[in-house]
């Protein structure tokens, strides 16, 4: 078993490998670690790595720190390059849901207003004497505005929810 780990407090890439034969836990790290880094490391190795391992069901059981291993500073970067660049695309998928989000309260805005000028609108032609082809145009028009008002709403709305009561009797309400 061979595992790359990175610990993020020292900024630190360490291989760990297991030899089943031998019944060594055996690692190393892309620089020089200092004492407390060390300790810290090798808690960790022992309580989470060599558990998934037969290290503490087998006699003699050898733990070992070969040093640093050039190799790993090529990971170590992989590792900050890959990461670097998952950043870079998460916040690209915030961004777009920002905008996604701005555009549709934006429409979500405008189509209310146009309900609400539409109806103001309707009002003031029944005033006057009204016939049924304008209310029918005013009916179509309404539903829809209410329409695409829906497509951006979370909450869904309908005609009879949208006229003032004393206009829901023209429409049939």
């Amino acid at each position: 078993m061979k595992e790359l780990l990175y610990f993020s407090f020292a900024d630190l890439m360490v291989r760990v490998e297991y030899n089943k034969e031998a019944n060594s836990l055996r690692y190393s790290s892309h620089r020089k670690v200092t004492f407390g880094e060390r300790v810290i490391i090798e808690q960790y190795l022992l309580t989470n790595i060599a558990l998934k391992t037969e290290y503490y069901k087998k006699q003699p059981a050898l733990f070992i720190y070969l040093g640093v291993d050039a190799q790993l500073v090529k990971d170590l970067n992989l590792f900050h390059l890959k990461n670097t660049l998952k950043t870079l695309v998460d916040k690209e998928k915030d961004v777009k849901a920002s905008v996604n989000d701005l555009i549709n309260q934006s429409m979500l805005n405008f189509y209310f207003e146009k309900i609400g000028d539409t109806i103001l609108e309707l009002r003031e032609t029944i005033e006057g004497e009204v016939d049924d082809d304008t209310l029918n145009q005013y009916r179509e028009k309404l539903e829809e505005l209410v329409e695409a008002y829906n497509l951006y709403a979370d909450e869904k709305i309908n005609m009879q929810k949208v006229l003032p009561i004393e206009l829901k009797a023209y429409f049939g309400f």
